[in-house]
């Protein structure tokens, strides 16, 4: 495979060092969360609950979209990004919790269902895609062909970050009655 293409062999690594950087923090600290005090978890559901009826669309995309920007960031992205997911995991851990003895439900599936349902897949391929082209970037800098990567497939990966992050925000936002 040739390196000069977007997805070349060391792009490939990269999203596969990514993905599980990302779904792996996600998923543990998704435990972290279930165990969580009872009174932490239902104080965070509440949390989450008064937040969903407040959002938009545009609160939605500003948010994720600011994070993936630090994400991009060589270097800092990476721990940045695994305190983003933890404390994703984590939240999700205690609602899952919350919701153990009404619904049956534990913090594994609500993760698959996050990560299955359409805002979920949009979203974390937008992270994935994000948090490689920062650890490419950290690559390319050292075999010092930062520049070629920069204007020949950066720009790519930040406008398909983008535009995923818009397209699942709006999904998002019509599936909590907020658009």
């Amino acid at each position: 495979m040739n390196n000069d293409t977007y997805f070349s062999k060391n792009f490939i690594r990269a999203l596969i060092i990514s993905a599980t950087i990302i779904l792996s923090t996600l998923l543990l600290s998704s435990f972290v969360g279930f165990n969580a005090p009872p009174e932490e978890a239902e104080q965070i559901t509440q949390e989450v609950e008064n937040l969903a009826a407040t959002l938009t669309w545009t609160n939605i995309f500003l948010n994720n979209f600011l994070l993936t920007l630090v994400t991009f960031i060589p270097v800092f992205g990476i721990p940045f990004t695994v305190y983003v997911q933890f404390n994703t995991g984590y939240a999700i851990g205690a609602l899952a919790q919350t919701l153990y003895e009404t619904y049956h439900v534990n913090n594994i599936q609500i993760i698959l269902f996050t990560l299955l349902s359409p805002v979920g897949i949009l979203e974390y391929s937008a992270y994935i895609l994000a948090l490689a082209e920062s650890i490419i970037i950290i690559y390319s800098a050292y075999k010092k062909e930062l520049k070629k990567r920069l204007v020949t497939h950066t720009w790519k990966t930040f406008i398909f970050v983008a535009l995923l992050l818009l397209v699942g925000a709006l999904i998002e936002a019509a599936f909590i009655g907020r658009l």
